[in-house]
């Protein structure tokens, strides 16, 4: 009796294991292709990067129009971001099931990493990954790096503490006079 018992449990759990989580998608169903782009090299004096071709396709190998690609490149040490201000860009394949990845700009870290890229189509997932890499061009200085620097900090300063000081001269000179307002036969505020 015990060892049906251990049977049924492993047949149980088995099912319960290959089945795909309710939300989630059956991985399989649907294919990443890199098209361009992987094993790219971007060029960080120029802010120029090896932007990414991706094509989407079901298990026949037919195209996928309209399924949802996201990238996610690393939050830290050499990356790119999407339009120079996102780590994240999500797109829609077209008719031919294909994104271009345009508007990458690499940041100022040399060094390989990989780009995420997460492929969605009604249930169907697929997942894969680009590798790049942030090079100086050869015969280029490097670049400094990008930051806010002591002028910019300067501006900043001078531009808060002449708020500060019209902020104090306006106290100054206006004097707040209490008011109120009458709700039917209760008066709310301060009494004239």
């Amino acid at each position: 009796m015990a060892h049906l018992f251990f049977q049924v449990l492993a047949v149980s759990l088995s099912i319960l294991l290959a089945a795909p989580s309710f939300g989630q998608g059956v991985e399989g169903a649907i294919q990443i292709r890199v098209l361009a782009g992987d094993g790219g090299i971007n060029n960080i004096n120029n802010n120029v990067a090896a932007e990414p071709e991706i094509e989407v396709v079901d298990s026949s190998g037919q195209p996928v129009a309209k399924a949802t690609v996201t990238l996610r490149a690393p939050a830290s040490g050499p990356s790119v971001t999407f339009f120079g201000a996102s780590r994240v860009a999500t797109m829609t394949t077209d008719d031919q099931g294909r994104v271009r990845v345009t508007g990458m700009v690499p940041n100022t870290i040399e060094g390989s990493f990989q780009i995420e890229v997460r492929a969605e189509y009604n249930n169907a997932l697929a997942t894969t990954s680009i590798t790049q890499s942030n090079a100086v061009a050869p015969g280029q200085p490097r670049p400094k790096r990008r930051g806010i620097g002591w002028r910019m900090i300067a501006a900043i300063s001078g531009a808060a503490a002449v708020g500060i000081v019209a902020a104090a001269l306006r106290g100054e000179s206006e004097q707040v006079t209490p008011t109120s307002i009458r709700l039917g036969n209760v008066t709310v505020g301060a009494p004239r």
